[in-house]
């Protein structure tokens, strides 16, 4: 009695199929129509995905770098000045936990720790490279490797500046003599070596003192920086130890930013905007023609012939679930020739045939909420405005003020959004993608 005999089934599925080919031939025809429905939603992901894609591309001219100074020696300070001399970096000297804490929250950019011992092993090449902690979130690693260089070139600052001071050269001179003479470990036949090097090295440094007291000018015989940096010829050594502190921050679950760390690509979040345009413009597209058929007589004509009012509702609904289907299918292809790659795509299925069954009636809706095109028109796009607003077609969800999010509860487009969302970059689950879904 529920179900129709075989051939009575297939002649009304025919009709219904029928009906529903010729309303998407006419909207095919429709080229302003076909806009708004493809080329508009297209558009506008390409369009907010390069914006999205561009924010961050450029290096900022200086970063904002932390320094824990717990060495507060005049060599230390001075490492500090050369760092903010270079331009490449805004120092703030804070204490290790305060540091830590906002690159953890990613107040700044970096820390530097300069530990207690720091005056005295730099810029003496004979001495073990003193050790610098260096704290940058290992998402940035473009910013790490700027760090260590900068680190680096005020390291070698430091040297040249310990050549140019002679007198303050002797203590590390007479020191490393006395280690020489003292060490157990040195051949016999090496311990002479050493001792003349040093003599050498002290009889250089008077040398050196006598030459700028008697020209009375600090500048004589200055040693460029920036060009013995360059300088290969002589022997390679290490100017500092660099190790990484670990600063990672881990966002609570759910927040803005763990949401962000997810989005694989630039076009997960513009790609599922579009495709709620281009279902919000079937929506009001069929809704629209439906009132035109009804205005112009087209649906009288169909009622004489041998179809019955259910087969006509229909074969609309076929039309627009289509419809709707084929826009999210084109936007998705798109997506994934320029880069998007869906977490799942069943999830994406599925969230495409829902929010398809979905606008469907949103549209039978719209068909009877006035009876000329001009009315419907206006109504159906000011509640899709109203939808998209409200919903995260014109703001991300991500980037919502809490009320907002509130609010779009209401919005079949932020369901729609989400379940879109949950399929291409956030991860769901079958069991989280339920709640948008129903």
């Amino acid at each position: 009695v529920l179900v129709p005999h075989r051939p009575e089934f297939a002649r009304l599925m025919r009709t219904i199929l029928t009906m529903a080919a010729k309303d998407l031939r006419l909207m095919s025809r429709d080229w302003l129509g076909m806009f708004f429905i493809i080329g508009f939603p297209i558009a506008m992901a390409i369009f907010f995905g390069t914006i999205m894609g561009s924010m961050g591309d450029g290096e900022s001219m200086s970063m904002s770098v932390a320094v824990v100074d717990e060495d507060r020696s005049p060599m230390s300070q001075q490492f500090v000045d050369d760092l903010v001399a270079s331009g490449s970096v805004k120092v703030e000297k804070l204490g290790r936990s305060e540091a830590m804490d906002r690159v953890r929250r990613g107040k700044l950019t970096g820390m530097i720790a300069i530990p207690k011992g720091f005056g005295e092993k730099a810029g003496v090449m004979w001495l073990d490279a003193p050790t610098i902690e260096v704290g940058v979130d290992p998402s940035r690693k473009a910013e790490a490797r700027m760090l260590t260089g900068i680190i680096m070139q005020s390291m070698g600052k430091l040297m040249f500046a310990r050549f140019q001071d002679p007198a303050g050269m002797a203590p590390f001179i007479d020191a490393a003599r006395s280690d020489i003479m003292k060490s157990d470990d040195l051949p016999e036949s090496v311990r002479p070596a050493l001792v003349q090097l040093m003599d050498s090295l002290d009889g250089w440094r008077k040398s050196w003192e006598q030459t700028q007291a008697q020209e009375k000018a600090t500048a004589a015989g200055s040693i460029d920086a920036k060009d013995e940096a360059g300088n290969t010829g002589g022997p390679e050594f290490q100017l500092a130890r660099i190790e990484t502190v670990d600063v990672t921050w881990q966002p609570p679950k759910g927040s803005t930013q763990e949401l962000v760390q997810r989005i694989r690509s630039k076009w997960d979040i513009s790609f599922p905007q579009a495709m709620i345009w281009g279902v919000l413009a079937c929506a009001a597209g069929f809704a629209i023609t439906i009132v035109r058929e009804r205005k112009q007589g087209t649906f009288l004509r169909l009622r004489i012939a041998p179809v019955t009012r259910t087969q006509l509702v229909a074969a609309k609904a076929t039309a627009c679930f289509v419809a709707v289907i084929a826009v999210i299918g084109v936007l998705v292809a798109l997506g994934a020739a320029l880069g998007m790659r869906p977490l799942s795509p069943g999830l994406l299925a599925l969230a495409a045939v829902c929010i398809a069954f979905c606008f469907v009636g949103i549209m039978m809706l719209m068909s009877v909420v006035g009876k000329t095109e001009e009315a419907v028109s206006g109504a159906a796009w000011g509640a899709n405005m109203f939808m998209a607003m409200f919903g995260g077609g014109m703001v991300p969800l991500i980037f919502m003020p809490s009320f907002m999010r509130v609010l779009s509860n209401f919005s079949p487009v932020k369901w729609s959004v989400l379940a879109l969302e949950g399929a291409i970059w956030r991860g769901f689950t079958l069991t989280e993608m339920l709640l948008p879904c129903v």
